[in-house]
């Protein structure tokens, strides 16, 4: 079975929010000639040709009935003398219309959709046509025609053709029958022309017409709401970011640092790995926005931000904003003795970034106090407890004169009577 190549419109660069005014502006105006702006028209060209390419196989089995079924209601009503060359007409005809239901299902023929149906289209009616005009017998006359009808209408309700090129395959099939009448010898009859071949193309063109401008439609329709969902999932990707991150240092907000602290907590000890978390607060951050102002100490906050991005750079590593000046890091797989480097890193960077601060009580530029926290996650210790360890560390080390650390690691007994370990 033959799988159908449906059309991504996703994968369209016309399905971007940017063309969103245009898209509309040509909804809204309309397209009476079939004819999209030159941005749109060779999407659209692909899209429905691949639309029609799987109608036609999907169709396959009705045309094949449909065909059968019109050749043993004409065999088994009329003679042979009767027919003359509708017999040869017919097979023609059947040959016409097993390369249009053939070559949909070999994909390399697909950019050649227009010319082998249109082509296709061309010898089924001038063969069906010009074997009409041989019958003599009036009522086979008016069978073989009406057949010549039902198959133009069904090839072009079908085959989902462009009206243009239906035009051109229409003018080319009436052409060359008028030319096989005479080359034949066969009788021409204007009243049967206009009655049965103008008629019934004129009719199938409509329908072409009608088809495309309905899809037309639906191709604007579907980039429009192809559009509004990559809007929505934008929207709603920003939306968790938001959730998510600290919109001033860009870093992990406290809900969603407890989210990923309850993780590594749980993975931490399922591994029996160590846990450790640091707590850190600028020194004398209020002067800082007193002397400087709050969009001097919004930078100052940036700049430190990324410095301790440059500490917790693997993958498991957090940093967050913990309230206002106040900064947390998270450190899976590393226990109380690597802490104690890291603290020591933490706080040489901060003082390397400079950043002038007059108004502190203990150095001429921002400095930090930190407290940190390691622990082996068992279950008699819960997350909360490494983080409270981590804070009393901080304030100990705001108690012995700010800009220095001191480090714990939590004892795994029950909480109420678990003591704290100052490895500082």
């Amino acid at each position: 079975m033959t799988r159908k190549r449906l059309p991504d419109m996703r994968n369209l660069p016309v399905s971007d929010p940017a063309l969103q005014r245009e898209i509309s502006a040509v909804l809204a105006d309309g397209f009476r000639f079939l004819r999209f702006p030159d941005f749109l028209e060779p999407y659209f060209s692909g899209h429905y040709r691949l639309l029609a390419v799987n109608t036609l196989m999907a169709n396959t089995l009705y045309l094949t009935t449909l065909y059968l079924l019109m050749g043993v209601l004409a065999f088994s009503q009329y003679s042979s003398e009767q027919l003359q060359l509708f017999p040869l007409g017919y097979f023609i005809t059947g040959g016409c219309l097993a390369v249009t239901l053939l070559f949909p299902r070999l994909q390399r023929f697909d950019r050649w959709f227009n010319w082998y149906t249109g082509l296709s289209t061309v010898g089924a009616l001038v063969a069906l046509m010009t074997a009409a005009a041989s019958v003599q017998d009036r009522d086979a006359m008016t069978s073989a025609h009406a057949t010549s009808i039902y198959a133009v209408i069904i090839v072009y309700a079908m085959s989902k053709m462009r009206f243009y090129m239906t035009v051109i395959w229409c003018a080319l099939a009436g052409v060359l029958h008028l030319v096989f009448l005479d080359v034949l010898d066969l009788p021409r009859s204007f009243h049967n022309f206009q009655a049965y071949f103008i008629a019934a193309n004129l009719i199938g063109m409509g329908i072409a017409y009608v088809i495309e401008h309905r899809e037309r439609v639906m191709f604007l329709q579907a980039l429009l709401l192809d559009i509004d969902k990559a809007q929505q999932r934008l929207l709603y990707a920003n939306l968790e970011k938001l959730s998510r991150e600290d919109p001033l240092t860009g870093l992990a907000n406290r809900r969603y640092f407890d989210e990923r602290l309850n993780m590594e907590w749980n993975r931490c000890q399922r591994e029996k790995l160590p846990l450790s978390v640091i707590l850190l607060d600028v020194d004398f951050f209020k002067q800082y926005n007193d002397l400087y102002g709050h969009q001097a100490g919004d930078h100052c906050l940036t700049l430190i931000a990324r410095a301790l991005r440059k500490e917790a750079s693997r993958p498991a590593e957090v940093v967050g904003r913990y309230g206002g000046e106040e900064f947390i890091i998270l450190y899976p797989n590393v226990d109380a003795n690597q802490i104690r480097n890291t603290l020591v890193r933490i706080q040489q960077r901060l003082l390397g970034l400079a950043v002038l601060h007059e108004g502190s009580r203990i150095a001429k530029v921002v400095t930090a106090s930190l407290g940190a926290a390691t622990a082996y996650p068992v279950r008699n210790l819960n997350p909360e407890k490494l983080v409270s360890a981590a804070d009393q560390m901080l304030y100990k080390s705001k108690e012995a004169g700010r800009n220095c650390w001191f480090n714990t690691q939590l004892s795994p007994q029950e909480p109420q009577q678990q003591d704290l370990i100052n490895l500082s």
